[in-house]
């Protein structure tokens, strides 16, 4: 019966190197293979104390200053709406520029364009409204 675990030889290949080598490397691919659970499990458990290894014993994180995760936020919903639109502006010009090939999708690359600006249309909302500021909606045409 073949198994997973059955590495067979050929009449002729005990003398080539390559088919040695070959051999090894499925080998090596099977040992790592029927490793995953224990990799996993070793894994989770170095998260798990990793994690529990970030509180400190006075309780204060941040060295005191909790301000630090906010900024920390708002700094990323700015890079985030920032680069949302460039990827936006990026799409819609590949999509003009391919929009003449054959057997190009240039339809979804117009509206993966335009995900890209209402997602970062949303993230600069929200970084305006972690600013303070309000969001100023002009409907004079």
């Amino acid at each position: 019966m073949n198994t997973v675990m059955d590495l067979r030889t050929f009449q002729g290949l005990e003398n080539s190197r390559a088919a040695r080598f070959g051999q090894r490397l499925v080998a090596l691919a099977l040992l790592v293979k029927s490793a995953n659970g224990v990799i996993a499990t070793i894994l989770m458990i170095l998260v798990g104390v990793m994690s529990v290894s970030a509180q400190t014993p006075s309780g204060s994180f941040f060295n005191g200053n909790s301000s630090q995760l906010g900024n920390s936020l708002r700094s990323v919903t700015f890079f985030l709406a920032a680069a949302m639109i460039i990827a936006g502006i990026i799409f819609i010009a590949v999509g003009i520029i391919t929009s003449g090939l054959r057997e190009s999708l240039s339809t979804w690359k117009f509206i993966t364009g335009a995900a890209c600006f209402a997602f970062g249309g949303v993230c600069a909302a929200i970084y305006a409204f972690s600013q303070g500021d309000s969001v100023p909606l002009d409907n004079a045409f």
